[in-house]
């Protein structure tokens, strides 16, 4: 089967808006003990520093491993600080198809990850990127495009099985972590070169597989000793057979519906990590060219004794989707789509050690809606609970205000710590002129109950893009959140504000940034905020200088407005460290001299953020 490199050469959207605040991985250990390195051989150095144990000065070097030029002065002290700079710099190696790249492989990774970029790509295979988009590619025939584009995949195929061969032969025996993020499509082989890995911990991201991919027993290990695995493999759209007619039914189900393409190849995978699978994240979005296929691991129930963390993207099998429910869960994360797998949370037996809890979208149907309603009330002992409506909930898909909030006020959350709440109400209306939406004051008076919380996040209306419609009222907030006393983190998502008299379209107020007198009296509010100047206005966009100041204008008084507004949300909340509204991260000064002294909030950023990346990880579960 031919494979077309091209699709390599091609930059992915990012899309959205500025997501920087919070993004750093921090407080992970990244490089390799030195007795690791050293494999058994004594130090050298009888500097009393170096005899500390192993442990330690992990904890010091890495507080050096973004400082190049100390690193590279670290080496040049003794041989043994040579090993300590040396896996510090190359515990983390990203194969990303550069000349740096294409020479890095050795025995010191300890994370690895592959991840060509489109534009070293598009470099190494100059011609055959001209042939296929560039400004002289039409001076090519189909057949010389062909080749040049057959010439470079065989190229990338071969190095990419060189770098297979050396993952799965041993030739990086301190891999732990492997991270695979490449669209090009595998085979069985890549498959089962990955299962001999030495790394417990695998993250495959938007791999394509064609759809002969079954891999073969006698070529596998026994078992697959993963701790955790990020499952996101995608059928190669382009090697689908032709659509076959709906046949029998089963459980109600479609033999057709049961047919996914990929499900022997998964069922192979997690059979062999099963036994010890402590997290699974598994991505697969449905493909555009079948009807609706589900993917099933068999008749035979498979066991996961380990399993504690479990994310869904897929449309599950209900006896698959039962047998992964059935482990020993801490964290659970249902998939967007998840009617047909509703009943079999209260089919299954009571969670014990459930903490989190996540359901990022409640169906809009409400018989679903009730099994997740009774699940909750099975498991009022979890820590985290994330509960976000349909974003065209409304009328009688509101089942969140029917549903969910009474339970909430029956009490007996005690333990509840991180709430993420977000309601409908979109609606379809005027597309250019979308109604306000506001949370129902009786389920912020329910909020004000859980005296348990710590980290609360609301949000209403559409979740993405220009249209921001939740005329959020602070003083109505606070007055009714007020017995939260242990509440340290707040986010305000998507919320609005009024923009003038004469216009009332609030779900334009940040695109439309328009400047009256009280801007500019309010933009001077702070002005020790802006002795450093620093630009607030967007880089990409080319405004006149008149536009530019009048944006500017706007961007301090806003920013200054959600400063007064967290200054006095600090008034209300004692232990309040974090909040995020207006698109603003703040945190807060205080003077612990004076009990009197008011605490003053502090800009986290430079510029408004959707700290998307940040919130994501500090409401929904991630993996410590």
């Amino acid at each position: 089967m031919f494979r077309n490199i091209s699709i390599l050469m091609m930059a992915t959207f990012s899309g959205g808006g500025r997501d920087e605040f919070g993004r750093d991985d921090a407080g992970t250990r990244r490089p390799l003990l030195l007795d690791t390195v050293m494999q058994g051989r004594k130090r050298e150095s009888h500097c009393r520093l170096l005899q500390m144990p192993a442990e330690i000065l992990g904890d010091i070097v890495d507080l050096l491993a973004d400082d190049k030029p100390a690193l590279a002065s670290l080496a040049l002290v003794n041989s043994d600080c040579r090993y300590l700079a040396r896996f510090c710099q190359f515990a983390e190696i990203q194969f990303d198809y550069s000349h740096q790249a294409h020479q890095l492989l050795g025995g010191l990774f300890r994370d690895f990850t592959y991840a060509p970029r489109p534009e070293y790509v598009r470099g190494f295979h100059l011609e055959a990127y001209d042939a296929a988009f560039g400004r002289t590619a039409g001076s090519y025939s189909v057949e010389e495009k062909r080749e040049l584009l057959r010439l470079a995949s065989a190229h990338y195929t071969e190095l990419r099985g060189i770098m297979l061969s050396a993952i799965s032969n041993s030739e990086l025996p301190n891999l732990e972590v492997l991270t695979w993020e490449d669209p090009f499509t595998v085979d069985a082989n890549f498959f089962e070169e990955i299962s001999r890995c030495s790394a417990h911990h695998i993250k495959l991201v938007r791999v394509k597989a064609d759809r002969s991919c079954r891999m073969r027993p006698h070529l596998t290990p026994a078992v697959w000793p993963l701790r955790s695995l990020d499952l996101d493999v995608q059928l190669d759209y382009s090697s689908r057979d032709e659509l076959d007619e709906p046949d029998d039914t089963q459980d109600g189900v479609s033999a057709r519906e049961l047919d996914h393409p990929l499900s022997h190849l998964f069922k192979t995978l997690l059979r062999l990590c099963a036994p010890t699978l402590e997290s699974l994240n598994w991505e697969h979005s449905p493909s555009p060219f079948r009807g609706r296929t589900m993917i099933s691991l068999g008749s035979d129930p498979l066991a996961f004794p380990n399993l504690r963390y479990l994310r869904l993207g897929c449309d599950l099998h209900p006896p698959t989707f039962s047998s992964l429910i059935s482990s020993p869960l801490r964290h659970l994360e249902l998939p967007i789509s998840f009617s047909h797998l509703a009943k079999c949370l209260t089919t299954c037996e009571p969670m014990r050690d459930l903490e989190s809890v996540v359901i990022s979208m409640l169906p809009r149907d409400i018989r679903p809606c009730l099994h997740v309603a009774e699940f909750l009330k099975q498991h009022k002992h979890i820590h985290k609970l994330v509960v976000h409506e349909n974003d065209f909930g409304e009328g009688d898909s509101q089942h969140l205000d029917r549903l969910i909030m009474p339970i909430l006020a029956k009490g007996g959350f005690d333990n509840l710590c991180c709430l993420s709440l977000a309601w409908g109400g979109e609606g379809a209306g005027d597309v250019t002129n979308p109604p306000a939406v506001h949370i129902p004051e009786t389920a912020l008076m329910i909020l004000g109950t859980i005296a348990s919380l710590e980290r609360l996040y609301l949000r209403a209306g559409c979740s993405f893009g220009w249209k921001h419609q939740w005329l959020v009222d602070h003083d109505q907030l606070r007055h009714h959140l007020k017995g939260l006393s242990r509440l340290k983190m707040l986010a305000l998502v998507r919320d609005t504000y009024a923009i003038s008299p004469l216009d009332n379209n609030t779900a334009r107020y940040y695109s439309l940034r328009w400047v009256e007198d009280e801007e500019y009296v309010d933009a001077q509010a702070r002005p020790h905020l802006d002795a450093d100047a620093h630009d607030m206005v967007d880089d990409e966009m080319d405004y006149d200088d008149v536009t530019k100041a009048m944006i500017e204008t706007w961007e301090k008084a806003h920013r200054n407005r959600m400063l007064t507004q967290a200054e006095a949300y600090a008034r209300v909340f004692p232990a309040l460290e974090w909040i995020y509204c207006g698109q603003w991260p703040m945190g807060f000064e205080r003077n612990f001299e004076s009990r009197d002294a008011q605490s003053e909030a502090i800009a986290l950023t430079e510029r408004r953020d959707d700290c998307s990346t940040f919130l994501h990880k500090t409401f929904g579960i991630c993996q410590e």
